[in-house]
């Protein structure tokens, strides 16, 4: 559900709440690379989504989604309204990026995820 919220929060362009959202999950303790790997995960869902809706394809089927999952398909529909498909594009390279630096030891990931959450300030 958190993760709703952070990806609410940077659709509506609302970089302090996401930042909050973030700050959040880590204080509960949730591995930085856990919530990498779900961001990413959850962003290209979205990604998926809108060219779904591009495509004037159903939603569910192209997420492959069980049919008792209709209201996830709908959060994700909802969601992608907020970014154009550059934009998500732009944030899954973005996650890579981050994800890679990361593990080479250039950039620590929870500044990572902060400079993709501010990107747009």
């Amino acid at each position: 559900g958190r993760i709703f919220d952070l990806t609410d929060s940077l659709g509506k362009k609302n970089t302090k709440q996401a930042i909050e959202v973030l700050r959040n999950l880590i204080l509960s303790k949730e591995p930085l690379q856990k919530i990498l790997i779900t961001l990413y995960n959850h962003f290209k869902k979205i990604y998926l989504a809108k060219l779904a809706i591009s495509q004037n394809k159903e939603v569910t089927s192209y997420l492959d989604l069980k049919p008792n999952q209709v209201f996830l398909a709908n959060k994700y529909k909802a969601q992608a309204n907020y970014f154009k498909l550059n934009e998500l594009r732009k944030i899954l390279q973005e996650f890579c990026d981050v994800d890679y630096k990361s593990k080479i030891g250039l950039i620590d990931l929870e500044i990572g995820f902060e400079s993709i959450l501010c990107a747009d300030c």
